[in-house]
């Protein structure tokens, strides 16, 4: 079966919030969804102090709802969007 690295990218509601807790719960529930072997996440700075959360899973691209996972991660507390940044095909 063919597995991507999906990249999720979660915006908070503002500067001022905490982002480990969106970033261990954004793990949990990439976890949840089947993601295999290690995960990598990071804060990445977007313009005036705004700060994005990204997490990068490899999950299976059959029956894979990548949509879903992200709209699942916008449900946590303090995130305003959540999105699929991108998807790269993993070799080997």
């Amino acid at each position: 079966m063919a597995k991507a690295i999906i990249t999720f990218k979660l915006m908070p509601e503002s500067v001022e919030v905490d982002l480990e807790p969106i970033k261990e719960k954004a793990l949990a529930i990439a976890r949840e969804a089947g993601s295999i072997g290690e995960m990598q996440s990071r804060i990445e700075p977007i313009a005036f102090g705004l700060k994005a959360v990204m997490i990068l899973a490899m999950l299976e691209v059959e029956g894979g709802d990548f949509d879903g996972i992200a709209a699942k991660m916008q449900e946590i507390e303090n995130v305003q969007s959540a999105e699929v940044a991108k998807m790269d095909l993993a070799l080997g």
